[in-house]
């Protein structure tokens, strides 16, 4: 019989397959939500993975559940929803969240959740759906050090470079400075090279030079890889989600008192976009959507 924890896993997209494949390779014992989407089902049933139809199902049989979701709208629903972690049971239960949500619903789900003797981490993830698959996430989590204790071994099983960053909240704070940042510079990049085409500039020549110089970096390259190949896929992540994310940064920037223009411009840039039809479209299209 296993002496490891008891393993729930809800949402099992692009990332949260490959994680939670991880998961139950090393060894955990592993109850997934399934929901429309079969393949990623069926996968993990077939690797010895066990399947419940709602999260009130899921609370009795897990001592950790990790969610990777992409909005704190479905990370509340999921907690505090008609069938939610929190609507029957009453055994103890860590909760890690590895989606990219808003710090202040994080610390308030965190209150609740301890006033059912249960607790809460906010682990987001760095690097792509292969490496979720390889095991070799970028994880920045934040709670308690005996939390962080406790999941720490269950973590590895999908990270490579596991950072504890501080209190609850704190990770999804860093998350979003980090994809601020990144989607602010996706919008500047290619208002760039807009300016460059409509100056009769040669962006190869462009890219030669600015990657003789410190704005090289894999980003730049990921964006330019865009601009002169056409190759759009080297960033897998939707102008949609960019937008999301840039809404939870701005909201933040607010909270704390910070006028952060050039975030709110690259908002509006991302919400034109989106409502013209190219939510689903990866952040490298910028460059061919973005024109002089």
């Amino acid at each position: 019989m296993s002496n490891k924890e008891r393993v729930g896993f809800i949402g099992l997209g692009a990332m949260g397959v490959g994680m939670a494949a991880n998961v139950v390779s090393k060894g955990y014992p592993l109850t997934v939500l399934g929901r429309t989407r079969r393949e990623p089902v069926e996968r993990l049933l077939a690797m010895g993975a066990t399947e419940v139809r709602t999260p009130a199902e899921l609370r009795p049989r897990c001592d950790i559940i990790i969610l990777c979701v992409t909005t704190s709208e479905a990370v509340e629903e999921i907690v505090l929803g008609d069938n939610g972690l929190l609507s029957s049971g009453d055994n103890p239960f860590l909760l890690i969240d590895c989606g990219t949500s808003r710090p202040d619903s994080t610390v308030a789900l965190g209150a609740r959740l301890a006033e059912s003797a249960c607790s809460m981490m906010d682990v987001p993830l760095g690097r792509s759906a292969a490496a979720a698959e390889s095991g070799t996430l970028n994880m920045m989590a934040g709670g308690s050090i005996e939390d962080f204790n406790r999941a720490r071994p269950l973590l590895e099983t999908m990270s490579e470079n596991l950072f504890h960053v501080g209190e609850l909240g704190v990770g999804h704070r860093i998350k979003l400075i980090n994809n601020g940042y990144s989607m602010a510079v996706a919008c500047l990049a290619a208002e760039s090279m807009a300016t460059a085409r409509a100056g009769g500039v040669d962006l190869k020549v462009v890219n030669q030079v600015m990657s003789a110089g410190p704005n090289r970096s894999d980003f730049f390259d990921w964006m330019m890889a865009s601009a002169i190949e056409g190759d759009e896929t080297k960033l897998e992540f939707a102008l949609k989600n960019g937008l999301k994310d840039m809404g939870y940064f701005n909201a933040m920037a607010e909270e704390v008192g910070v006028d952060a223009t050039l975030p709110m411009a690259a908002h509006a840039r991302l919400k034109a976009l989106v409502e013209a039809g190219h939510g689903d479209e990866y952040v490298p299209a910028l460059m061919r959507l973005i024109q002089a």
